[in-house]
């Protein structure tokens, strides 16, 4: 697997270094999509080191010094494939750019495939690849891409969404490996994996774990990182403290105008209330007895 330094362009909002601010605010733009990028190539395993300065003291690029050492100072110990500062544009133009030096081959490679995944998703001009002289691209050691997402002062502003350019510069940077690869059509997909679910063929936005409990015709799913609706497996919700179960055709199993619904998986019978949760070292509403894992005690 891969490791990345993401990188949050300007300081925050308000101080010195801060980015535009138009229709969208450039500052805290770039922390919720760095963020996100950030959260999601570990979820898919890769390592990604996030760098926020919040501040300058004396002028308005010091930030970018700072964010170009630290870099240095992480490649010191850490085998970094790429650095990757997140911005947003600004002069009234349309569609995502990616910036690099032109000095590494390998820097060129993935601004074009992320300019390529950003213009898709956004379903916007792809401006490119272009070559340019600047402070973090220059002062840092290994290869470095500093990405242009849309602009913050032209109709690009109504096509932001934070999760659909995270996932696109994150599938821009790493390839396509979650539900989004297959055939795009709203509502249910299903691929060589499993079933996924569109919410936007424009936006290529799709319901992932991040979203929790989704009900959807009247039955409840809940789906994974990827974006795959989980299909026969057991299911912990945190929140409600309980196990849950979703079936062959990924719907929550529930009981329904009956007191508990009894099912046997896997060799062992197990008994569900109303809201799907299942019952676990209790006496079931029917009058049964199941031990701590669930089973119905014979």
């Amino acid at each position: 697997m891969s490791n990345f330094i993401i990188a949050v362009g300007h300081t925050a909002s308000g101080s010195i270094g801060c980015g535009v601010i138009s229709k969208l605010d450039e500052s805290n733009c770039t922390r919720a999509i760095g963020t996100l990028v950030a959260e999601y190539l570990q979820e898919r395993g890769h390592g990604a080191n996030l760098l926020r300065i919040d501040g300058s003291n004396r002028y308005t690029f010091e930030d970018c010094y700072v964010r170009a050492n630290q870099a240095n100072d992480i490649a010191k110990y850490l085998d970094v494939d790429l650095y990757v500062e997140i911005h947003i544009n600004a002069g009234g133009g349309n569609g995502p750019e990616v910036l690099v030096t032109g000095k590494s081959e390998r820097s060129n490679q993935y601004a074009t495939k992320v300019s390529n995944a950003l213009a898709s998703a956004l379903n916007l001009p792809n401006r490119g690849v272009k070559t340019r002289s600047l402070i973090v691209l220059n002062k840092t050691v290994m290869p470095a891409i500093l990405v242009e997402c849309l602009f913050a002062d032209s109709s690009d502003a109504d096509k932001y969404n934070q999760e659909v350019i995270a996932r696109a510069i994150v599938n821009g940077l790493v390839g396509v490996d979650s539900a989004s690869d297959g055939e795009w059509k709203n509502g249910w997909n299903r691929n060589d994996i499993g079933w996924w679910y569109c919410l936007s063929v424009e936006n290529k936005s799709y319901y992932t774990s991040k979203d929790g409990w989704q009900e959807i015709e009247g039955e409840w799913y809940i789906f994974d990182n990827r974006g795959y609706a989980l299909q026969s497996a057991w299911y912990y919700d945190k929140g409600y403290k309980g196990w849950y179960y979703l079936n062959d055709d990924c719907k929550m199993v529930r009981a329904s105008n009956v007191k508990v619904l009894w099912l046997w998986i896997d060799g062992d019978c197990y008994a569900f209330s109303e809201v799907g949760r299942m019952y676990c070292d209790c006496v079931t509403p029917d009058g049964f007895s199941v031990d701590e894992s669930g089973n119905w005690i014979k």
